[in-house]
């Protein structure tokens, strides 16, 4: 039975179950228990209020990545006054997105409205399930119609932010995306991956949240194939690997959108945009998607500059001309090594660095008063990181 459970070492509450058991989308997990609790009142009674957490837990999932979305795109949308861009062409061109990523029904793209009545839908279908008053076909069905307005809502938002970027790129150049991206990540840095410094963690001791915050994040995603969060996992004797076929972000809008039947975000009448050139910042590969650039500085480059190190070493699909193309279609994989030792110089060389000589000095997890972890004072480090350069 999938269950939530508090994790002292995460500090909060996750779903049981080992790392395989996570890359199985949490609403599956929820239609299972509900039908194991039947629709009569009985000694499997407990197992309906395990699903209606579970939907519950599906919009925790989710509101991580709408609240990074709502932040990135306000961050992004800074950055371009800030370089004098007019406030009336922000606006003309959210409008054009905006109308560009219109419901099927021809809706605009309100995300706070479509967020609020997520909301409402969940926990009415929290609340039905725990009272009886829903069948199991009919709470399984608006299982999956909860997922389904997530994703609408997920990819349109997802797109608008790729279709930001490439404004970025059109007006300044597309070299000018690393600084737009750097101002915009590095609170994010701050509150999500500094608890993987390793001048602060030893390294082996980040590894279950770091694994564990992949599978929270795809299944918000909603990667795979049915887009309903579904991955594959693999472990070995020096790594986690992770797959997703498609990512639900950036490797949905290299392929399009077989759901809606619209096209590749690459082409006309997105054209968001892919690496033209080289750039340490999107792994030195041309036809690198602009949205997929910030897993590169977040989980890699910005990491490897302050700590020495990637948190995660992505593999993503490259554009390779065409919507059929292999290189695009090809499964986004994400790596976490077991150890320093482990991950290869080559990560680090394409994204500019060497792998620093090993092994690297790293605090001692930090005991009674010691601030919070990616508070501590990592000036030391910091030196010796421009040391080795």
């Amino acid at each position: 039975m999938t269950q939530l459970e508090w994790s002292p070492g995460i500090g909060k509450r996750i779903r049981s179950g080992d790392w395989a058991e996570q890359a199985v989308p949490t609403l599956t997990r929820a239609r299972e228990e509900l039908a194991e609790a039947g629709d009569d009142f009985g000694l499997a009674a407990s197992r309906r209020e395990v699903a209606a957490q579970l939907v519950d837990y599906f919009m925790e999932e989710a509101k991580v990545v709408y609240v990074i979305y709502d932040v990135w795109t306000q961050g992004f949308l800074g950055w371009l006054s800030a370089q004098g861009v007019p406030a009336e062409e922000l606006d003309a061109e959210l409008m054009r997105l905006r109308a560009l990523m219109a419901y099927p029904d021809g809706t605009p793209l309100d995300a706070e409205a479509r967020w609020e009545a997520l909301g409402e839908r969940a926990g009415r279908l929290g609340n039905r399930v725990r009272a009886y008053t829903i069948s199991v076909a009919d709470g399984s069905a608006e299982m999956s119609a909860l997922s389904e307005d997530w994703r609408q809502l997920h990819d349109r938002y997802a797109d608008v932010m790729a279709g930001v970027l490439a404004f970025v790129a059109r007006r300044f150049g597309e070299p000018a995306l690393e600084d737009c991206y750097r101002s915009v990540l590095e609170p994010y840095i701050q509150e999500r991956y500094m608890r993987f410094d390793v001048r602060v963690n030893p390294y082996e001791t980040t590894i279950e949240r770091n694994i564990y915050t992949v599978f929270e994040a795809m299944r918000a995603h909603l990667v795979g194939p049915a887009r309903d969060g579904a991955m594959e996992f693999e472990e070995t004797e020096d790594r986690l690997e992770v797959r997703f076929d498609p990512c639900g972000s950036g490797g949905r809008q290299l392929r399009g959108d077989p759901i809606e039947g619209t096209g590749s975000r690459v082409l006309e009448p997105y054209e968001f945009g892919v690496t033209q050139g080289r750039y340490d910042w999107a792994w030195n590969e041309e036809g690198v998607c602009y949205y997929c650039a910030h897993c590169c500085l977040t989980l890699e480059k910005l990491p490897e500059e302050r700590w020495g190190h990637p948190v995660r070493v992505v593999e993503p699909p490259i554009w390779g001309g065409s919507a059929e193309a292999d290189s695009t279609r090809r499964q986004c994989k994400w790596t976490i090594y077991k150890s320093l030792e482990a991950i290869p110089e080559a990560a680090y060389r394409r994204i500019g660095h060497e792998k620093p000589q090993l092994p690297v000095i790293q605090a001692p997890p930090p005991v009674g008063d010691a601030e919070e972890p990616g508070q501590a004072d990592a000036s030391g480090g910091e030196a010796w990181l421009g040391a080795r350069d």
